[in-house]
């Protein structure tokens, strides 16, 4: 009998699989077309089916909760709404049903839900029959195609729908996939009469080109050469001189912000299909263009919880504002397959370790803990935006996506034997490569205890190699086999290697020593620390902070010293039990600035908590805290309670004495007027303003002072109404469309003629548009007000 490696070929990182057994029940219908084409390139490690692990831990309880409370509770009619009645309420509509069938299916294969297999059964055989004729299956209607997101939307389909094949056996969509492949390579290509896939799309081309990962999965599905050389051609197109020049700058330049138009997301989607083609053809330029992305963006483009890029884009070395449109979702699920990519394919811990930090930090960030919603951009502070609406939401598709891949790495299997690549409670099935099945028991409670037990079952005795991860944070690790100590040296691939003859029951005991780590900020976050513990990045949350502090802003960490903060892990309450080995952790604070009842610098004690878990309830939370008390400068309206005309998608802070964090207005809807304001407890004399400009994006961000400079408004009392105090002087000639050279955090001030007595203050102004006159915002970082002129 050939095993499953055999028969079935490495697959895409996003979706199939190499090198093992799936475990069928009745519930599984063995995949009944194995590959055509083989691959050129091994994988290292093996791309785990997800029934093979189940976990029970803290990383099952999410894989559960995004199963049970997201996947399987979608509507497939609002999937399936813009196929239906084209267009759909948004440009990119049409990805979010191929983005379903994906994640939805692999967690399908780990749970065996009998309800999920239905819901999958139907979407699949719906979404085939809004195909039209000519193989199209966008949401655009014809005198719009192939202009901005439709390319996108073919691939998510392909990837979707091979996926569903693969893993149930229903090959019932296939002609549908060749028949979408075969338009893409009518329409596109650099023989006469085609279109240019580069103009087809966003971002340099960076967005359509991307169905380079599911093209290449057609050619080793089918065999037809057809597909192999649209990819070719994608490759081509990449270096025209209106491409993005994806290998070229990644061989020479090496960084990934001078790619395309640096668009995260879309050129990591990129990214993980020139893997595919690696794999495929085994060109090693390719393989070398990739690591040296994720070189650069470990070094410099890499936030403390693991996500990449702000404001959609990957920026300059370094340049890591807190709050901008920060942690992207989707650009965490691509980076997720980025790396378990790379791990198939280089079998290196160090990608593993990435998957670690990234999984436990910034996915979980993101994902609501019940898992019935998910955050847009999750960033180092302010409030976790939690929607379950796909309306104006590609993340919200995204998210269930990289939760439903971590069995398929989380426990693997190599040339040598098993690999353990994250720790959690649970059960592995595995085969090795010789077909001989192996199973793994986990007992543990990581991240809560340093403790990890592993019951190695073989089905007879066996020599083979169990690969264990040590932790690169962790400074004191023992490795101990059946209570004898192992040398946890780590090989050239990162792992501890046992290798010995294994029987049925056989024990590994990891202990991982979890201590705090205290990490000084740099560039933008001078000033400030961050604290970890073991693999978690840990956060302050309003919701624990003592109610004498009316803000996060209040407190601070005594010293930039570890043993100032005295950290001690405590059992979390119960609005934080969002699993049994929940923790909080208790550290030494001080007041930052002094309050009515609290002077400045008076110790006390606040609670840390993981920022997987941080604004759970809809509070503050902050990454980065500062260190030593503020400086006394005299802004009455520090911890004033602020407000703003519209809500924004920005949950930074105006009155907090720090430049990089800020807040927007922005709701993608045009507004007459927005304004930013602060209301203090009690009336103050006021004699100067200052106003701090947010950011400047693409579509706005500033106010256009076409028909007035921002005014400067005050209210005497609570029943009173604003009156104008003055304008912003300096502020600049600015238009709806045109900021006119305005910079990041640039300061404007009203000096006043003589003292106002005023209970709040705000500034006001018209928002404008920039390239996207269909709505307008405006931001602001700062607003502060002084007594003296």
């Amino acid at each position: 009998m050939k095993t499953f490696q055999q028969r079935f070929p490495s697959w895409i990182g996003a979706s199939l699989f190499c090198g093992t057994v799936m475990h069928l029940t009745s519930a599984f219908p063995a995949p009944s077309v194995p590959d055509k084409v083989p691959c050129a390139v091994a994988d290292k490690q093996d791309f785990q089916t997800p029934d093979a692990l189940h976990l029970t831990g803290w990383i099952g309880s999410r894989i559960a909760a995004n199963e049970g409370n997201r996947l399987v509770k979608l509507d497939p009619s609002r999937l399936l709404e813009g196929y239906r009645k084209r267009p759909g309420r948004q440009s990119w509509d049409g990805e979010h049903v191929g983005k379903w069938l994906h994640a939805a299916t692999l967690a399908w294969v780990n749970t065996g839900d009998p309800a999920l297999r239905e819901k999958l059964d139907y979407t699949a055989a719906e979404l085939v029959k809004c195909q039209l004729d000519d193989g199209y299956l966008g949401t655009y209607m014809e005198k719009d195609r192939w202009t901005e997101w439709d390319v996108w939307a073919h691939k998510y389909n392909l990837i979707g729908l091979i996926t569903y094949m693969r893993y149930t056996g229903n090959l019932a969509p296939l002609p549908t996939c060749r028949r979408m492949g075969d338009l893409l390579c009518r329409t596109f290509g650099d023989e006469p009469g085609k279109r240019d896939i580069i103009k087809a799309g966003e971002h340099v081309g960076l967005a359509p080109t991307s169905v380079f990962e599911p093209m290449v999965l057609l050619y080793r599905f089918t065999g037809e050469p057809r597909y192999l050389d649209f990819c070719r051609y994608i490759l081509r197109a990449w270096e025209q001189p209106n491409g993005p020049k994806v290998v070229s700058t990644l061989l020479t330049v090496k960084r990934v912000d001078k790619v395309g138009n640096g668009k995260a997301y879309e050129m990591l989607s990129c990214l993980n299909g020139a893997l595919e083609y690696y794999r495929t053809v085994g060109d090693r330029q390719i393989l070398q263009a990739c690591l040296n992305a994720w070189n650069d963006i470990v070094a410099h483009r890499l936030y403390i919880t693991g996500a990449a890029s702000y404001g959609e884009l990957f920026h300059d070395d370094f340049d890591l504002p807190n709050v901008a449109n920060v942690g992207e979702t989707c650009v965490t699920v691509t980076w997720i397959q980025f790396n378990a990519q790379l791990l198939r394919l280089t079998g290196e811990a160090r990608f593993a370790e990435q998957l670690e930090h990234v999984v436990l930090n910034q996915l979980f960030g993101a994902q609501q803990c019940d898992g019935a919603a998910w955050g847009y951009y999750v960033q180092m502070e302010g409030k976790k935006p939690y929607s379950s609406s796909l309306d104006g939401h590609c993340c919200l598709s995204s998210g269930p996506r990289g939760v439903a891949l971590i069995p398929t790495f989380a426990i693997t299997t190599d040339t040598d034997g098993v690999v353990l690549n994250l720790y959690d409670a649970g059960v592995a099935k595995l085969k090795l490569r010789d077909n001989t099945d192996v199973k793994l028991t986990v007992d543990t409670r990581y991240p809560a205890d340093d403790r990890i037990q592993v019951t190695v079952t073989p089905s007879a005795k066996k020599s083979f190699t169990t690969k264990v991860r040590v932790p690169a944070w962790c400074q004191d690790a023992k490795v101990m086999v059946n209570g004898k100590a192992w040398n946890a040296k780590s090989g050239a691939d990162g792992y501890v290697a046992v290798h010995r003859t294994w029987k049925p029951g056989d024990k590994i005991e990891l202990r991982f020593k979890l201590e705090p780590r205290l990490v000084m900020g740099d560039h933008k976050n001078q000033g400030k620390a961050a604290v970890e513990y073991g693999p978690l990045v840990l956060a302050a949350d309003q919701a624990l902070l003592d109610n004498r502090f009316p803000s996060l802003s209040s407190v601070a960490l005594p010293k930039p010293q570890l043993t100032a903060l005295n950290l001690t892990p405590e059992a979390a309450p119960t609005k934080l039990m969002t699993w049994p080995g929940a923790e909080v952790f208790r550290v030494d604070a001080i007041a930052r600035r002094a309050s009515d009842s609290v002077p400045a610098g008076t110790p006390l004690q606040i609670h840390l908590v993981p920022f997987a878990d941080a604004g759970e309830n809809g509070t503050q939370y902050k990454v980065w805290i500062p260190v030593g008390q503020a400086a006394a400068n005299g802004n009455l309206l520090l911890d004033g309670r602020e407000s703003r005309s519209r809500r924004g998608n920005v949950g930074g802070s105006i009155n907090d004495d720090d430049p990089q964090s800020f807040v927007v207005t922005f709701e993608n809807r045009p507004a007459a007027e927005d304004w930013f304001a602060v209301t203090l407890d009690e009336p103050a004399n006021i004699r100067r303003v200052v106003f701090e400009h947010g950011q400047t994006f693409h579509d706005g961000g500033w106010f256009d002072s076409s028909s007035g400079k921002p005014r400067v408004e005050v209210k005497k009392s609570k029943e009173a109404a604003w009156e104008t105090v003055g304008e912003l002087e300096g502020y600049p000639a600015t238009t709806a469309t045109d900021s006119a050279g305005l910079q990041n955090s640039q300061q404007f001030i009203c000096r006043l003629a003589s003292p106002v007595k005023a209970l709040a203050v705000r500034v006001i102004g018209r928002p404008a548009t920039g390239d996207n006159s269909q709505q307008a915002f405006a931001s602001c970082a700062e607003l502060q007000a002084f007594t003296q002129p």
